[in-house]
C-alpha cells in the first residue's frame, strides 16, 4: 500500500489533550449523615473552561453522566441520584454543566459495620469546538469510616501536543451502516478532493459541523468533491439515527469500536471532531478545517 506524507500544522486546539492525570474533570466525594444508618453522598464535579460534562439526561445530545454502583448486601438505595449545576437555580435545567456539578445519592445501611461504597463514573468533557474521549473511572469511598471524604487529584495544567505532526494516509476498509465492506481508495481514487471526517453520534460539536458541512458537500460534489465520515460511536443505533436525523447523505463507515478503533489510533484521533482533506492521488492537502476555514478551501482548491 502507498503512503504519502505531509508535515501539517494543525490549530492548537484540536490539538489540545489530556492525560488520565490532568482531565479536565475533576472529582471530590463528601459523605454526609443524615440519619440514624442514613447517609447522603454526594459527587462534585468540578470542571476547567472551556469544558463541560452532560446531566444524567442530555436529549440524545453529550454522552449523559452515569453512576454505576456495584451490589453491597450492606447498602440500600433510597431514591436515585439527584443533581444540579453549580451556580443554578433551583428547580433550573441546564442542558450542560460548565462550572460544576453536584450529584448525590441517599442510602441506608442495614449495619452499623464499616461499609465502603464502590463505583463508577461515566461521563465525557466537551467544549464548543470539541469532544474528548470518553471517561470511565472507579472509585471506593468509605460510607461510615474513618476517611468519608476524598477528592481525585488531577493536574491541572493542560498539555498541547505537538503542533508540528506527521500525518500519513492510508487507504483503510471499514464497514457502511448496511454491513458492507467500503474502500476509502474506491472514494478517493475518483474524486479530486476527499474529507475524511471522525465524528461521533453523541459529540455536539461534530453533529453541527456536520450539518454546516451539507451545503458545500452539495455545492462542490458534481465538481470533484467527496466525504467519507468515520464514526466513533460504538452503538449502532445512535451511529444511523445521528445519519437519518441529520441526512448525511455521503459515505458513512464505523467499526463501532470507538476510541479503540485502530483508524482511531493510527491517526493519533484524541479528541472530536477532526479531519483531514486528500487529493485524489492520496496526498493530504490540508487537516483540521471546519466551517469557513473549510468553505476557503474548497473555494481555492475548486475555483
Amino acid at each position: 500500500m502507498k503512503q504519502f506524507i505531509l508535515l501539517i500544522f494543525f490549530n492548537a486546539i484540536a490539538f489540545l489533550g489530556y492525560g488520565q492525570d490532568n482531565h479536565p474533570v475533576s472529582w471530590e466525594f463528601r459523605v454526609e449523615k443524615t440519619g440514624s444508618l442514613t447517609y447522603r453522598v454526594n459527587f462534585v464535579a468540578t470542571i476547567k473552561a472551556p469544558y463541560h460534562i452532560y446531566p444524567q439526561t442530555s436529549g440524545g445530545m453529550g454522552m449523559p453522566t452515569e453512576f454505576l454502583f456495584e451490589d453491597n448486601q450492606n447498602i440500600g438505595f433510597i431514591g436515585e441520584v439527584e443533581e444540579k449545576g453549580i451556580g443554578a437555580k433551583d428547580g433550573e435545567e441546564l442542558p450542560y454543566y460548565k462550572k460544576g456539578a453536584i450529584f448525590s445519592q441517599v442510602l441506608k445501611l442495614k449495619s452499623d459495620k464499616q461499609t465502603e461504597l464502590k463505583f463508577a463514573i461515566k461521563y465525557m468533557a466537551c467544549n464548543d469546538q470539541m469532544c474528548l474521549p470518553p471517561s470511565k473511572k472507579n472509585y471506593t469511598l468509605s460510607i461510615n469510616g474513618t476517611n468519608s471524604n476524598a477528592a481525585e487529584h488531577n493536574r491541572t495544567s493542560a498539555r498541547l501536543n505537538d503542533s508540528n505532526s506527521t500525518l500519513i494516509y492510508d487507504d483503510f476498509v471499514m464497514s457502511d451502516t448496511m454491513g458492507k465492506k467500503t474502500s476509502s481508495k474506491e472514494i478517493t481514487a475518483k474524486s479530486k478532493y476527499t474529507f475524511i471526517d471522525f465524528w461521533a453520534s453523541w459529540c455536539v460539536p461534530c453533529r453541527a459541523q456536520g450539518l454546516a458541512l451539507i451545503p458545500l458537500y452539495n455545492k462542490y460534489q458534481s465538481r470533484g468533491f467527496d466525504v467519507i465520515a468515520v464514526s466513533l460511536d460504538t452503538n449502532p443505533t445512535a451511529w444511523k439515527k445521528a445519519i437519518e436525523t441529520d441526512h448525511y447523505i455521503w459515505t458513512n463507515v464505523s467499526d463501532l469500536k470507538g476510541f479503540e478503533s485502530e483508524i482511531a489510533k493510527k491517526y493519533h484521533i484524541t479528541a472530536i471532531p477532526r479531519n483531514f482533506l486528500v487529493d485524489n492521488k492520496g496526498n493530504i492537502v490540508a487537516g483540521d478545517l471546519h466551517g469557513k476555514e473549510l468553505e476557503a478551501k474548497l473555494a481555492e482548491l475548486f475555483n
